[in-house]
């Protein structure tokens, strides 16, 4: 005995709905209930009748009711459908509504807090200029004789003010990031100049943490086509970070070289090394790879970042390679003046 295909099929406890509509009773359906597990019994092998066709085979049902029943049932279940689905909808459009005005207001906090950092920071300048400016003229006599401990601690005044003017540029250039106006300006540059720029502002860090830092730049090395001040800054800040995470008696190496139309700049050393999973993450904003050792070797937590992105305007990128507690290296390429044409 086999199952005709009827809408029937598609309705769930058919049998049950039948009797809350009223069009069968209880009794009814408990006896074509039976009959289909009688059925089910004696035909194992065969599908059973459907509870609607038993009705009818029983005359408690004929076959148009049926049908009406079913046609009524399938109004509803459409009708019950397109209501939920326009609930949905309206859940949806409201969620969407509530997500836009959302997205709104952190952009909103976020170009606050960007203006406030870049208003900050440029206020900063004025009196710190003024404290590096008479520092400068204590350090030089120009203010009169001073002794050797007030020039030690003037000394100490003026590297901390350097710092300071450091981080301060910092993050000028990170807000200029943040609001995609980081403007570059790409002119022919001498790669050697920029190694032994970036090596001899480095090298006093170095020997204080009795790091051997070496350069190995090309003898007459072709211009390259880049923003020097930009370029120098990106070289410095590996470097100065190769030297933070290598521990003492470590070396860090600048090399640059050419490489058919282009010139490469890597900064090695035998540092802590980075987690292969890390690597991309070092150049989000305020990562700490490591919180003991970031804190301790200081640091905004955003010049990966904007080294990343000034290599990026030139149409490059910082490649890393690293081992952990073996060392690391980052190199980028520049190309060399009219070496694409």
């Amino acid at each position: 005995m086999s199952t005709k295909k009827t809408p029937e099929l598609l309705l769930p406890k058919f049998g049950e709905q039948l009797v809350n509509l009223g069009i069968i009773s209880k009794e009814h359906l408990s006896l074509a209930l039976d009959h289909q597990k009688k059925v089910k019994i004696i035909h194992p092998d065969e599908t059973p009748p459907l509870v609607g066709q038993i009705l009818v085979q029983l005359n408690f049902l004929s076959q148009s009711d049926l049908d009406s029943a079913v046609t009524d049932l399938f109004i509803k279940l459409k009708d019950a459908l397109e209501d939920s689905n326009h609930k949905l909808e309206s859940r949806v459009e409201e969620r969407t509504r509530k997500l836009e005005q959302a997205i709104r207001k952190i952009k909103k906090l976020n170009d606050s807090k960007s203006e406030f950092v870049s208003n900050i920071s440029h206020e900063l300048n004025t009196p710190l200029t003024h404290i590096m400016g008479y520092t400068c003229l204590f350090l030089d006599g120009s203010l009169g004789e001073i002794n050797q401990d007030q020039k030690e601690a003037l000394g100490t005044i003026k590297l901390a003010a350097d710092r300071l003017g450091e981080l301060i540029t910092d993050l000028i250039s990170f807000t200029d990031i943040e609001n995609d106006v980081l403007v570059i300006q790409p002119m022919p540059t001498s790669p050697s100049d920029i190694c032994k720029k970036a090596f001899s502002s480095c090298l006093k860090a170095a020997n204080k943490k009795s790091i051997h830092l070496v350069q190995q730049c090309q003898d007459e090395l072709p211009e390259i086509t880049a923003d020097r001040d930009k370029i120098s800054w990106v070289v410095k800040q590996l470097l100065n970070n190769a030297i933070k995470f290598t521990e003492p008696n470590g070396y860090v190496l600048l090399k640059v070289k050419l490489n058919h139309n282009f010139v490469d700049f890597s900064i090695f050393d035998t540092g802590i090394g980075i987690p292969e999973n890390k690597i991309n993450d070092i150049f989000e904003p305020f990562h700490q790879l490591d919180g003991s050792t970031t804190r301790s070797a200081g640091g905004t937590g955003i010049g990966l970042t904007i080294s990343k992105e000034i290599i990026k305007a030139h149409n490059s990128k910082i490649i890393v390679t690293s081992k952990l507690n073996k060392g690391s290296e980052f190199t980028f390429s520049l190309p060399i003046v009219d070496g694409l044409s």
